[in-house]
């Protein structure tokens, strides 16, 4: 008998555990989350508008940047034909330098001309470098061909008419005389 009452309570221990498994087991099963429609509508709502909404940003910085980089070159474009305006009149200025006989005149008009040329920095114009330079056809228009020694060869000679530049962009190329090689 005492085989049978030891047998009886792995019996009753046995199935308190096989209760105890079995709850876990449903309890487990509770806490799973359960399958809810409207709430998977409205995560899949929510990821398509948070995507539209960045690419609405991205729309947005490349607009902004489109902008800025218009008015930068529109400012760019009013300077230069401002300044392509009164071009003929540095021009005057400096052919009056040269014909100018009288000194006090002629710093008179020296003072005129730095002070348009200080304007014209101002506002990020720059004058062509060109006698003495290697000729470049994207600064300088060849108007005239001088042969000469091998050392000036391609290098500009005499400058015409200056030109000027705001930032990449040439306002009016400079027209010079260039060297070119002695022909036999």
């Amino acid at each position: 008998m005492a085989k049978s009452a030891h047998e009886n309570k792995k019996k009753e221990n046995a199935s308190e555990e096989e209760v105890i498994s079995f709850e876990t087991d449903s309890t487990i099963r509770e806490e799973e989350p359960k399958k809810n429609p409207e709430a998977d509508a409205l995560r899949e709502e929510l990821k398509k508008e948070k995507d539209d909404y960045l690419r609405l940003r991205a729309d947005y910085e490349n607009f902004r940047r489109r902008n800025q980089e218009a008015t930068v070159n529109a400012r760019r474009e009013g300077a230069a034909d401002a300044v392509e305006a009164i071009l003929p009149a540095i021009d005057s200025i400096d052919r009056a330098l040269g014909i100018c006989s009288d000194e006090k005149a002629k710093e008179g008009i020296l003072l005129i001309k730095k002070q348009i040329e200080t304007s014209l920095s101002q506002i990020g114009v720059t004058e062509i470098p060109a006698e003495g330079q290697p000729f470049d056809h994207n600064l300088h228009n060849a108007v005239q061909r001088s042969e000469v020694e091998e050392e000036s060869v391609g290098k500009v000679l005499e400058v015409y008419q200056r030109g000027y530049k705001i930032g990449n962009k040439v306002i009016r190329y400079a027209m010079v005389k260039v060297g070119v090689e002695k022909s036999e």
